[in-house]
């Protein structure tokens, strides 16, 4: 089963703080956390996108067959459509993190489901 990912959940990981890599190309996310260091293009023009929608940019370049199918091993899930709306910088005592009002609600139906089909 594909995992779906918010596209908060995605802002977050930009590679800022030590967290990973993640980027989106036509719905896809990517976790290119080990891959920038060997991008042909360099580092700068991955990171430029991480936590963020490629898509544009990785058709604009015109990557090789080889490119395309090397991205099926970074795949790690696709966007939630469903759940995904703009988000918010949220400040807590401990941490910022960015959520959307949508998500949250979004995740408790989640959770309401699971719990109404395992009856």
């Amino acid at each position: 089963m594909t995992q779906n990912y918010t596209l908060c959940e995605i802002k977050e990981n930009n590679g800022r703080n030590g967290k990973p890599v993640w980027i989106i190309v036509k719905g896809i996310v990517y976790d290119v956390t080990k891959f920038i260091k060997e991008h042909p293009g360099g580092e700068d023009l991955i990171l430029e996108y991480a936590g963020k929608d490629a898509t544009k940019a990785f058709n604009d370049v015109g990557h090789s067959i080889d490119a395309i199918h090397d991205m099926k091993l970074y795949k790690i899930g696709v966007v939630d459509n469903e759940c995904s709306q703009q988000c918010q910088t949220v400040t807590t005592e401990s941490k910022t993190h960015t959520q959307s009002t949508t998500e949250q609600n979004c995740q408790r139906q989640k959770k309401r489901m699971k719990f109404f089909f395992c009856f």
